[in-house]
C-alpha cells in the first residue's frame, strides 16, 4: 500500500471547499467515515456527549454490554458481556460478563466497572448513560450488584421484561479513570480509555481527526483497519462529492434522485436503502398555539404527505399509514380495525383544517393575513432543520407552504447542526422534523418518546421533544414491559396507538429509509441488498456498525 495522499479540493457547486488529510504512517489502513454533519470539529471525546462526540466513540471506542441484531435477533450479540438471565419475577437481569478484556491503558475490566457506571449514571441525572434509574418516583432499575468479579445483577423496582433492551446499551466506563471526573457532562476525555478496536485518538483538527488501533483489543485478529478517520463537513452535496472523490467511504446522508446525482459520480459509488423507521414533526406543545388539540388536528390534516413522498424526499420515503408516531417497520403489531377510525388525520385535507381552525377560534383577529390564537396573540413559528440536510430542508419547506396555505404563519428554520442538536434539551424550539429511535419492538420507540424524566427542561430527549404526558399511554407501556405474553403486549400497544392518534402529541410524515451509501474503492465486505447480515448505517444508535467496521478488508493495490 502506499503513502496516504492529501484530499483533494472538492468542487461543490461554485464552492472549493478544502479538506486536508492529516499526516499518517505509511501502510496503514484508513476508513473514512462520516456519522454526523459539523461546521468543526470540537477536541472531545466523551461518549455520552450526544453533540457529537458519542456519535464518533461510541461502537469503535466503548463499547456495550450487549448487541441486539435488529435484523437477525439471537445473532453475534455478545460484546461486554457473553450471556444475561432475567429473573422468574421479572425483577432483576444479570449478565456474565467476558473474561480477559483489557482497558486500552492495561487494566482489567471487570464488575466492578459496570457497577461503578450504574452508580454514576444515578450520582448524575444530567449526564445521558441511558441508564433507566429508578429515583424514588419514576425509572425501574433500583441498584447494579457485584455477583463476583465477571457477573452482575441489575436489580428492579418493578417487573419489566424488556428491561434488558435498554441495559443491553450501557457502554461501561473504566472506574479507574472516571472516579475522578466530577463533571462528566462537560468533561473532554482527551485521554481515552476503553475496550473497543478503536480507542486512540490522532491528529485532531478543526478539520476532522483519526482514531486509531487500540493495541490491547481482542479485536485485533480480524481488524483489518488501523485507524477511523472522521473528516469535518456539512452538506450531502459536500459529502457526496467527498466519497465519489475518494476522500470517503462510509457515509449516511440522504439523497436525491441516487441513480442520477450519485452512481454516475464514480464507479465505486454504491447506496443501498432499505426502510426505517417514522418521521414526525415534533411539537413543542408547552406553547400556543401546540398546546391546542384542534390545532394539531388541523396540521396533521394540511399536509400534502404525497408531496412530501414523491418530491419532497425525491421518491425514497415510504407512506406512513397511521397518525401513531411509528411506521411501517412494525406493521405488524396494527390492530387494523381499532386504527381504521384515524386514518383520515393522516389525508390531505386543507378545506377540512380550514374549518377546523375556524371552529376553534384561530382566526385573522387583526387583519394582517395569518391566523392568530384564540385570545388574540399572533402564530409565527419555525420549523428548525439542519442546513444542508436537504431532504428534510425540502419537507420543512413544504410543510411550511401546506400550513400557509390555511392561514398560519408558519416558515422553514435552517440552522447549523450542531445548534439544531444543541437547542431540543433547553427546550429552544417550536416544531422540530425529528427521526424516530428503532428496536426490537414498537416499545423501544414509544418508551422514551413518553418518558417524563426525558422532558426535564434542561435535558430534553429528542424523542420527547413534544413534551406532553399521556397517562394512558404510560400505563400502557408498564403493562407492555410487565409481560412477556404477545397478545398482551400487542393489546397494550393498540391502547397506545389510539391514545396517541387522539392526542397527537407528534405528527407523522413518512418512513425514512435506512441512509447508507459506500464506496468500494478501498474496501471489499460491505453490507449489500443480497448479503443483509446487519444493520449496515454509519449513525449512532446503531449498535451493530462496530460489526460493519469490522467486517471490511483492504482491496490489494488500494491507497490510502
Amino acid at each position: 500500500m502506499k503513502t496516504i495522499r492529501a484530499i483533494a479540493l472538492l468542487s461543490v457547486g461554485v464552492t472549493a471547499l478544502a479538506v486536508t488529510a492529516p499526516t499518517m504512517a505509511q501502510d496503514q489502513v484508513i476508513l473514512r467515515l462520516l456519522p454526523y454533519h459539523t461546521d468543526a470539529m470540537v477536541e472531545n471525546y466523551n461518549p455520552n456527549n450526544p453533540t457529537g462526540p458519542q456519535q464518533r466513540m461510541r461502537d469503535f471506542a466503548y463499547e456495550p454490554l450487549w448487541i441486539d441484531n435488529i435484523w437477525h435477533p439471537g445473532e453475534n450479540e455478545e460484546a461486554l458481556a457473553v450471556g444475561w438471565e432475567i429473573g422468574e419475577d421479572l425483577k432483576s437481569i444479570t449478565y456474565k460478563l467476558r473474561e480477559g478484556v483489557k482497558w486500552s491503558d492495561g487494566e482489567d475490566f471487570n464488575a466492578d466497572d459496570v457497577v461503578f457506571s450504574f452508580e454514576y449514571a444515578k450520582a448524575h441525572p444530567d449526564y445521558p448513560m441511558g441508564i433507566d434509574v429508578y429515583n424514588g418516583e419514576t425509572g425501574n432499575v433500583v441498584s447494579a450488584e457485584k455477583i463476583d468479579e465477571l457477573t452482575v445483577k441489575f436489580n428492579l423496582n418493578e417487573p419489566d421484561a424488556l428491561a434488558r433492551y435498554g441495559l443491553n446499551g450501557l457502554y461501561p466506563l473504566p472506574e479507574h479513570v472516571w472516579s475522578g471526573v466530577d463533571d462528566p457532562k462537560n468533561y473532554a476525555n482527551l485521554e481515552v480509555v476503553a475496550t473497543g478496536p478503536w480507542t486512540k485518538p490522532a491528529n485532531f483538527s478543526r478539520n476532522g481527526h483519526d482514531l486509531c488501533r487500540n493495541e490491547l483489543s481482542r479485536y485485533n485478529d480480524e481488524n483489518a483497519i488501523d485507524c477511523l478517520r472522521f473528516p469535518q463537513m456539512n452538506g450531502n452535496e459536500q459529502t457526496v462529492a467527498a466519497l465519489s472523490a475518494g476522500d470517503l467511504d462510509w457515509l449516511g446522508d440522504g439523497l436525491t434522485d441516487p441513480d442520477v446525482t450519485f452512481l454516475p459520480q464514480s464507479e465505486f459509488n454504491n447506496y443501498w436503502l432499505p426502510a426505517g423507521s417514522d418521521v414526525n414533526l415534533q411539537l413543542n406543545t408547552t406553547k400556543a398555539p401546540f398546546d391546542n388539540l384542534e390545532f394539531r388536528k388541523a396540521m396533521t390534516v394540511a399536509i400534502d404527505r404525497q408531496t412530501l413522498l414523491d418530491i419532497s424526499t425525491f421518491g425514497l420515503t415510504t407512506a406512513t399509514k397511521f397518525p401513531i408516531g411509528t411506521g411501517e417497520m412494525y406493521n405488524t403489531w396494527y390492530d387494523e380495525a381499532a386504527l381504521e377510525p384515524y386514518k383520515a388525520l393522516m389525508e390531505y385535507n386543507p378545506e377540512e383544517a380550514i374549518a377546523i381552525l375556524d371552529a376553534a377560534g384561530f382566526v385573522d383577529a387583526d387583519g394582517d393575513g395569518w391566523r392568530d390564537n384564540p385570545d388574540g396573540s399572533p402564530i409565527a413559528f419555525g420549523i428548525s432543520m439542519p442546513s444542508g440536510w436537504t431532504d428534510w430542508v425540502n419537507t420543512g419547506q413544504t410543510v411550511a407552504e401546506n400550513l400557509q396555505d390555511i392561514g398560519v404563519n408558519a416558515s422553514l428554520k435552517t440552522v447549523d447542526q450542531g445548534a439544531w442538536f444543541d437547542a431540543v434539551p433547553r427546550g429552544d424550539f417550536d416544531v422540530y422534523v425529528m427521526w424516530t429511535n428503532g428496536g426490537p419492538t414498537p416499545y423501544n420507540q414509544y418508551s422514551p418518546m413518553f418518558n417524563p424524566r426525558l422532558m426535564v427542561e434542561g435535558q430534553i430527549d429528542f424523542q420527547a421533544m413534544h413534551q406532553m404526558q399521556i397517562p394512558e399511554v404510560e400505563a400502557a407501556l408498564d403493562v407492555f414491559k410487565g409481560s412477556a405474553d404477545e397478545a398482551t403486549q400487542k393489546a397494550a400497544l393498540t391502547d397506545i396507538h389510539k391514545a396517541v392518534a387522539e392526542n397527537l402529541p407528534v405528527i407523522s410524515l413518512f418512513a425514512n429509509p435506512i441512509w447508507y451509501e459506500y464506496s468500494t474503492r478501498r474496501f471489499s465486505g460491505w453490507v449489500t441488498e443480497d448479503d443483509q447480515k446487519f444493520r449496515p448505517q454509519v449513525h449512532d444508535g446503531t449498535r451493530e456498525r462496530v460489526w460493519h467496521a469490522l467486517a471490511l478488508k483492504p482491496i490489494d493495490g488500494a491507497e490510502f
